[in-house]
């Protein structure tokens, strides 16, 4: 972990020096400014969690210091440290944001005391935030979850089950079952009979369920072969008569069809 870096702003040497010593001693990593043009300079180059600042410089001064910090990172902790106190400058100083405003001559412990907590709610502050960030990624890709969700709902994606009678089809896990008992079907078993309960009452050629289950084409003779084949198993697995069928109707020299009750689909 970095160590807490502070920058020391005051015209006068022998406060930033023992503001310097003092703090270095506690482990902080200290710089030191001398008046408001060169912190303003060093703001603008390195990051700084704490900023010790007199009030009176010439010819850039304290709160135009302040209000550039606040403005540079708004976590940024100021202090105010000052001999020449006014109520309308501690108002100012605090209504930009200063987390203390301390008399000179404060004593060392004062300081690093308010140095200690001060760097404390700056710790706070960014974890907070750190907070609020990890909050709003996650409500963005909660949105775009449920955007995506309704453009495949738009498009039609597919249900879940299709039940046709007592036969279930569940194409999430494709497991087929027929008046409760579960169907061992191959994949290409499954793909059959899905497009064909799902295009009944109407028939397939093969070809059409070669396109449909299979995803691609050949020709009348080659998909009427390979279909007669698989037709041929599916019906031994969910037929109780497979040499006289009941559910996968032939229709002579046109292809098959679905002949269970009408299907149904449903989540």
């Amino acid at each position: 972990m970095d160590l807490p870096n502070i920058l020391v702003v005051d015209d006068e040497p022998n406060i930033r020096f023992l503001l310097q010593r003092s703090l270095s001693q506690e482990g902080y990593v200290v710089n030191t400014a001398a008046d408001g043009a060169e912190a303003l300079k060093k703001l603008n180059k390195t990051p700084y969690d704490l900023l010790l600042l007199d009030l009176h410089m010439e010819p850039i001064g304290g709160l135009e210091v302040l209000s550039f910090a606040r403005e540079h990172d708004p976590n940024l902790v100021v202090i105010i440290l000052t001999a020449y106190s006014s109520v309308e400058s501690a108002v100012e100083a605090l209504r930009l944001g200063a987390f203390d405003y301390l008399f000179k001559p404060a004593t060392p412990d004062t300081i690093r005391q308010r140095v200690e907590e001060g760097l404390e709610q700056r710790q706070q502050a960014l974890r907070h935030h750190e907070l609020l960030s990890q909050i709003e990624n996650l409500h963005d890709t909660f949105k775009h979850l449920v955007a995506e969700n309704a453009s495949l709902t738009a498009q039609g994606s597919p249900q879940r089950f299709v039940r046709s009678g007592k036969l279930v089809i569940d194409r999430n896990r494709n497991v087929v079952t027929l008046d409760g008992n579960l169907l061992d079907l191959t994949t290409t078993e499954f793909d059959f009979l899905v497009c064909l309960v799902k295009a009944s009452p109407e028939l397939l050629s093969p070809r059409q369920l070669i396109n449909h289950a299979l995803g691609y084409d050949v020709n009348e003779t080659e998909a009427r072969d390979m279909v007669k084949w698989h037709i041929h198993h599916l019906r031994r697995k969910i037929e109780p008569d497979p040499a006289h069928p009941r559910y996968i109707r032939t229709v002579r020299h046109r292809g098959y069809m679905w002949s269970g009750d009408q299907p149904t689909l449903g989540d």
